[in-house]
This record gives C-alpha cells, sequence and structure tokens, in this order.
C-alpha cells in the first residue's frame, strides 16, 4: 500500500524537482550586459568605383525599411506677421522741472535728402573690400542707409552740442536720471565732456528740461542740411573736422553742419527716438522677427527692441566712412551720447517721405541654351546615406541634421568648385547692376575685387537670389540640399568629403579648387573649407524626420533657406540664412538634363 501511494505521487515529485532546477538555473543566470552607450560605428567607407559608387549593405537594408524615415510631421513655419514698433517699455514719469543752457539751432521748415542712393551703396561696398582683402568676410551693411528720400519737416530746433556732464549731473541731483556708468562725470575737469548714458535716461533728461529726443530724419537734416552732403562740412573727409576719441563738445568748431551744429561726428554716437527700422522702400535688409525660428536666432535686430544710433565714428583705416548718413541698432542699455530737441510732435517718417530712390526691378537675363559641362561632375542615380544620429540630445545646434535616412536621387551634374567672383562678376556686368536685379532683390556684389590675384577665389557676398539668378543665366540652377550633400560625401554616410577623419578640416580663403585633397568622392572640390554655400531649399529644422524618400526638394515655404559646407564641422552641417543675406556666402550651380 505504502509503495503504491509512492507511485501515485511520484510524477508530482518529479515536477516539482524539474520546476527546482529551473528556478535554480534562472537565478544562477548572469545578468545580461546593459546596452552599450556609446553609438554604433558609422558604416565602413568603401571607395566609389568609376561612375558607380559602391551603396554599403547598410544602405540597402535601410531602402529596404517600409519607412525610409520616422518621427513627427515637419513643422509648418509661422507667417511673419507685419512688421510694427515693440511695445514701448514704460518710462518713469518726468515733469519738465529742469532747465538747460545750452544754445539750441533753428532748422527751417522744408525739405532735406536723406539716406544714400542704390549706387552710392555699392561704391561704399567695393571701397570697403579694396580695404579688408580677400579673406575678409563681414563688413558694415551699408543698405541700411538706402534709399535715398526726399523728406519734408517742421521747424525744430536742437541742441547745438551733445549734453555734457555738467548738464547732466543736473538732472542727477535732481533725482531724475540715474548717474553714468563711466566715474568721470563726476569730476569738473570732464564737465565739458559728452555724457554717455542709456536710451531711457537720455530720454529723461530731454523731458525734464521740456524738450525730447530727436527722430533721425531732424538729427539727419540738422547734421547735413539739405543737399545730400556725407558729412557735415561737405562731400570730402577731412579727419581734423571731427573727433575719434573723448573730447570737449566743442573742440572741432571746423566740422559745424550747414545750421551749426557742431560734434555729429564726434565721439561717442547719439541716441535718437526711433526704432531701428529699415527705411520704407527697403527689402535688401533681414525681415521681422522670425516666429518660426525654433531657436530664437534673429540675424536682423528688428522688432527686438533696438533704438536708432545716428553719428557712428569709426576708426582705423574706415574713419571716412563716419558719414552722416550712417545708422546702427542701439540695445536701450548700452551709453551712448545725445542731444535734444525741441518743436511739434513729428509725424512718422513714411508721412514725411515726398519721394525716393528705390529702383524698380531689373528684367532677369535670358538663361544660356547650351550648358558648360565641362566643369561639373557627375553624380549617378542612386540611393545615399543622408543626415546623421551622431548627435546628443542636447546639442541643438546640430538637431537638425537627425535622423540618418535613405534618399534615393536622380542623376545629375553639379559644379566641381564654387562659382568665383570672375564668373559672378560677368553676370552682373551683362545685367547690369546688382541692384533689385534679382526677383526683386540685390544680387549681392560677389565680393567683386578689380585686382586679377582675386578673381578664381569663390564669390562671397551673394544673395540667395542673386545666387538663383546666376545659376538660371548659364542654364542651371541651384542644387537641392539632398543634391548638395550626396555630391560632397558620397553613398556611404562618411562624415566629410574624404572619409571619417578631419584630416582636412579647416576654414581657409584660397582660389577655387587649389586644395584637391578635400575632393569628394565624386570629385567636388571644397565643400568644406572655402565659403558656406546656398541650396535651393528652405530651412526647416524637422524636415528629415518625414522628407521623401525620392528627390526630395524641401519644404514648399519658408522663411529663411539652407546654407551647407561649415569648414569645421561635418558635411551633414546644415545652417538656416535669411534669403536677402550677403555677407560671407557663395554658391555652386546643379543641372539635370531635361528638367
Amino acid at each position: 500500500m505504502a509503495r503504491l501511494r509512492l507511485f501515485r505521487w511520484l510524477p508530482v515529485l518529479i515536477g516539482l524537482a524539474a520546476l527546482a532546477v529551473f528556478a535554480a538555473a534562472l537565478l544562477l543566470r548572469p545578468s545580461a550586459p546593459p546596452p552599450p552607450r556609446t553609438p554604433a560605428p558609422l558604416p565602413t567607407v568603401t571607395p566609389p568605383g568609376p561612375g558607380e559608387p559602391t551603396v554599403p549593405p547598410e544602405a540597402l537594408r535601410m531602402r529596404a525599411a517600409p519607412t525610409p524615415t520616422r518621427g513627427r510631421p515637419p513643422s509648418t513655419p509661422t507667417p511673419i506677421p507685419p512688421r510694427a514698433s515693440p511695445t514701448p517699455l514704460p518710462t518713469r514719469p518726468v515733469s519738465a522741472a529742469g532747465h538747460d543752457d545750452v544754445p539750441m539751432i533753428e532748422i527751417p521748415a522744408g525739405e532735406f535728402i536723406m539716406g544714400i542712393t542704390e549706387g552710392e551703396v555699392t561704391y561704399l561696398q567695393d571701397q570697403w573690400r579694396a580695404t579688408c582683402g580677400p579673406r575678409c568676410i563681414t563688413f558694415y551693411q551699408f543698405h541700411n542707409e538706402a534709399p535715398q528720400m526726399i523728406v519734408s519737416l517742421d521747424t525744430f530746433w536742437i541742441d547745438q552740442y551733445k549734453v555734457t556732464n555738467a548738464r547732466y549731473r543736473r538732472c542727477v541731483e535732481a533725482g531724475i536720471c540715474s548717474p553714468p556708468e563711466e566715474d568721470n562725470w563726476r569730476y569738473s575737469h570732464y564737465d565739458n565732456f559728452a555724457a554717455r548714458v542709456n536710451w531711457y535716461d537720455a530720454d529723461a533728461y530731454c523731458r525734464w528740461v521740456g524738450k525730447r529726443l530727436p527722430t533721425e530724419a531732424e538729427w539727419e537734416k540738422a547734421a547735413r542740411g539739405t543737399d545730400g552732403r556725407w558729412y557735415p562740412w561737405g562731400n570730402e573727409y577731412d579727419k581734423t573736422r571731427h573727433a575719434r576719441q573723448e573730447g570737449p563738445v566743442d573742440q572741432h568748431p571746423q566740422g559745424a553742419s550747414p545750421y551749426g551744429v557742431l560734434g555729429a561726428l564726434d565721439y561717442p554716437s547719439e541716441w535718437t527716438s526711433d526704432w531701428y527700422r529699415p527705411y520704407p522702400g527697403n527689402r535688401a535688409l533681414y525681415p521681422a522677427k522670425d516666429t518660426s525660428d525654433p531657436y530664437g536666432w534673429n540675424d536682423g535686430l528688428y522688432d527686438m527692441g533696438y533704438r536708432s544710433a545716428r553719428g557712428l565714428v569709426r576708426d582705423g583705416g574706415h574713419a571716412e566712412d563716419s558719414r552722416v548718413t550712417m545708422r546702427a541698432p542701439g540695445h536701450p542699455e548700452a551709453h551712448l551720447g545725445f542731444r535734444c530737441v525741441r518743436g511739434p510732435q513729428p509725424v512718422p517718417l513714411e508721412q514725411a517721405i515726398l519721394w525716393n530712390t528705390a529702383p524698380t526691378p531689373v528684367p532677369t537675363l535670358m538663361p544660356a541654351r547650351v550648358v558648360d559641362l565641362s566643369n561639373m561632375v557627375y553624380v549617378p542615380a542612386g540611393p545615399f546615406i543622408m543626415g546623421t544620429n551622431e548627435v546628443s540630445p542636447d546639442d541643438f545646434y546640430r538637431g537638425d541634421e537627425t535622423p540618418l535616412h535613405i534618399v534615393y536621387l536622380d542623376a545629375f551634374y553639379i559644379d566641381r568648385t564654387e562659382v568665383t567672383r570672375r564668373e559672378f562678376a560677368a553676370f552682373l556686368k551683362a545685367l547690369g547692376t546688382d541692384l533689385r536685379a534679382c526677383e526683386g532683390y540685390n544680387c549681392g556684389s560677389g565680393w567683386i575685387s578689380e585686382k586679377a590675384e582675386y578673381s578664381d577665389y569663390p564669390a562671397m557676398g551673394v544673395t540667395w537670389y542673386g545666387a538663383q539668378a546666376y545659376c538660371t543665366w548659364v542654364g542651371k540652377r541651384l542644387p537641392t540640399e539632398a543634391e548638395w550633400e550626396k555630391a560632397a560625401r558620397g553613398t556611404d554616410g562618411r562624415r566629410y568629403p574624404w572619409g571619417n577623419e578631419p584630416t582636412f578640416l579647416g576654414n581657409y580663403r584660397d582660389p577655387v579648387g587649389s586644395r584637391p585633397e578635400n575632393a569628394s568622392p565624386y570629385g567636388m572640390l571644397d565643400a568644406l573649407g572655402n565659403v558656406v554655400e546656398w541650396v535651393a531649399d528652405w530651412y526647416d529644422p524637422a524636415y528629415y524626420t518625414s522628407s521623401p524618400l525620392v528627390n526630395p526638394l524641401g519644404p514648399p515655404t519658408g522663411t529663411k533657406k539652407v546654407v551647407r559646407g561649415f569648414g569645421l564641422f561635418p558635411v551633414t552641417y546644415r545652417d538656416p540664412e535669411f534669403p536677402y543675406t550677403e555677407h560671407g556666402i557663395g554658391f555652386r550651380c546643379a543641372y539635370s538634363p531635361g528638367r
């Protein structure tokens, strides 16, 4: 009987024993290692064969995926609202209880010439470049002084001199104005020097003495008269007639304007009451704040609460550019000089303009009938790896390069080198001007130099509109962002045109094609180094998350265009720029037969 019971329980005991062994095995099994924190290695660089580069296996696997890219749909750029003045910050109440013993000059009612012509803009830019050299990539934006206008103003009175430390000290002692940041205002030795204060204190002082800050138009008329001269004393620069460093406000009587106003071009610059804005009719500058920009970049400085400063004083080799037409954005907390005016409140500049010189757009040139392919490289049809996953979520400067994805492109040609100054100069010569000649916008001068040794340097200072117009003129077009990247890196996902190591990385300014060691797999030169380059696409930081698999053209609309080819970054780096921008940007063209 006992044996019978044992056999009855034997299957149960065997099952329990097996379960115990299985549990012990689970407990004693070593834990799985954590997933690696380092990014997966890039695909091996495979040198392409003649004509058709090799597509690596990873590219084929990605191409076979059900969807080429994943993620949220691309963001829709928010339309830019109409340009309007920022909401004024509250100003402290000031009663006109002060007094000011400075002589005031009457500026009679009537018309005067304000700003400069587009021809003068070109002349000033050429003069700047002649002294700046071939490797200089930034320059003063002379376009913000255009167009030239005929403006009518009512009679007003303006201080003959800038407000001095002695005069401003009385406002501080009355508890109305704040002490200047510099201590020299306290000492009698500096009594006759110009007070340097922020915009709010300049405004408070003028209201305290029963006056106001001048508008830009009032300041310019008082400083240059009615005949459009460049300097208060005439049209010839004379360094003995103005001060480029601190000194008494009356130290240069020989620099008086036609009305007798002194020190308009003496250090420091002066506040005006106006917000910093492009002149009516000016389309060469940056637009209003780009509200679609996810990073808050805004190169234009408009709608950011900046005030317009006048009487800019340059030093060194550009001292003669210290003209009465110069204007710049001033942060309200900056410390500048100022003077006050008395008279009726003027109308906005738009209502005071009687006439301006803003030209009508120039017809675009007819494109070439035969396309010259001699300096172009052929990029065969097929897929390639675009973008990268080698950026961290915190690297917002490069977050728009993700995700890594496959793109299929039809065959195309692309210029082996960037368009040169000589080539762009020929385009402008045939066009007759660069002003409003490219879809109603400035084409950009391309940093053209008369010196032959600079003719083979890349054209730079070209707007997107100018680059597109040039490519159309020679029967080509701007490359898409995808075309530029495939031509620059090949099909295998390499970081740089030559491979995965930053061997030849760097910024330089050389004649085009002079560094053959940085060639791409297709033979395109200077993708990284010489100048950044315009491409055809509008910019959207999230575009890669859902871009088409075949021949992506970029977002349909936007406020900024993409530039590519930054010398210190991988070839995937992309950046947005307003299409009006000129400084330091070049381009190359692409061509597709039948397209």
